[in-house]
């Protein structure tokens, strides 16, 4: 994707008029509401996914995460893709998120790391006749010493900061095991929630020994028809694999039509949680979100419906918290993305932005930022 305008370039030259000035105003409340009941909110509470912002210029990125900090964002889920980390066995090569972490933290955002992508040496894909899709590692443990290398990298006893002693000290303390291990194309060729339990515990093992404080965070899961079982099912069979234990906090991805709906699904996963009798565990809604144009789907629900939804479901997942037990929400996404190459394929998911794919911002935006807000009033 390419840069044609910044989220404030746009504010400047005022495009959209009336709802511009709504955005700055927006933006204006939320700062002065921001320092009142901060406490209340658990770090990371408000969180995005933001992949746009670290595939761009500096200068990009700086506004971008500004912008995001004066919208109250804490938090930024991002890959970390163990791939272009591993280059060679046991080498790790973090310059790129260095540079990530580095400039999150000048503006005071955390940062949520998935661990993903093995390297094609440690991957399980078979060289031939290999299903679509991102393989688990042949070997669990490996992602495990790869999930230790970043805590021993951007942990509270990172190497960064000990190198880097001017920079604002934002350690990556939770980190979330894979990505939808429920869907086929992250589990190929059949997901399996017994060996998805035994990936998370090998990982976290690692994980906890560098940094025994470490939040370990399950992979997100949706509510698909594409899953293999159903979400639910999906859940019940981690816990009978033993999975009670290996993490602190379960994610799921409550994509729904409704803002109702999206609560509606973290309880059937807290209920099965207290069948398991895992109180303690917490819950994230680790993406959620909509989109206002694109290819039709149920997700697709017009400007004027995104905004509304987006505004609806924070409020509601403040409300639940504490029945909840409720970890955070990240928002997906922060900005619209380009149809892919080389086919231009386009799918409702990359018209989920509280941007659009040019920077200005949409009636999503303000409603996030006064949703946000109204969480801290």
């Amino acid at each position: 994707m390419r840069v044609l305008c910044d989220l404030w370039d746009s504010a400047q030259v005022d495009p959209l008029g009336r709802l511009g000035r709504v955005i700055l105003l927006s933006l204006a409340l939320a700062l002065a509401l921001g320092a009142r009941a901060e406490a209340a909110l658990p770090s990371g509470f408000v969180g995005i996914v933001s992949d746009d912002v670290f595939a761009r210029t500096l200068s990009y990125r700086d506004h971008a995460l500004a912008t995001q900090q004066r919208a109250a964002i804490t938090l930024i889920r991002l890959t970390f893709d163990w791939a272009r980390v591993e280059h060679r066995r046991n080498h790790y090569d973090f310059t790129f998120y260095d540079s990530v972490v580095a400039s999150a933290a000048e503006h005071g955002i955390e940062i949520l790391p998935v661990l993903f992508d093995p390297p094609s040496f440690r991957s399980s894909k078979p060289r031939h006749h290999a299903a679509r899709g991102t393989y688990y590692p042949k070997h669990y443990g490996d992602l495990g010493a790869f999930g230790a290398a970043v805590a021993r990298r951007y942990g509270p006893f990172g190497t960064l900061w000990t190198q880097e002693p001017k920079l604002p000290k934002v350690p990556i303390t939770s980190y979330q095991v894979w990505n939808e291990p429920n869907l086929p194309v992250y589990s190929p060729p059949v997901p399996s929630a017994r060996k998805y339990v035994a990936l998370l515990k090998a990982t976290a093992q690692r994980i906890r020994a560098v940094l025994p404080s470490a939040e370990i965070v399950s992979a997100g899961m949706p509510d698909s028809k594409l899953s293999q079982p159903g979400l639910y099912q999906f859940v019940a069979q981690m816990y009978r694999a033993g999975a009670r234990g290996a993490f602190d906090t379960l994610a799921i991805n409550p994509y729904s039509r409704s803002s109702g709906g999206v609560i509606t699904i973290l309880k059937k996963v807290r209920r099965i949680m207290l069948h398991y009798h895992d109180s303690r565990a917490m819950l994230w809604s680790t993406e959620m979100g909509w989109s206002d144009r694109g290819p039709g789907a149920q997700y697709r629900v017009g400007s004027a419906g995104q905004a509304s939804r987006i505004k609806q479901t924070i409020a509601a997942l403040n409300r639940a918290r504490g029945s909840l037990n409720l970890r955070g929400f990240i928002y997906y996404s922060w900005r619209d993305g380009k149809p892919y190459a080389p086919r231009f394929l386009d799918f409702w998911g990359l018209h989920t932005g509280l941007l659009a794919s040019n920077g200005s911002p949409k009636p999503a935006f303000a409603a996030f930022s006064s949703a946000v807000a109204a969480l801290k009033g």
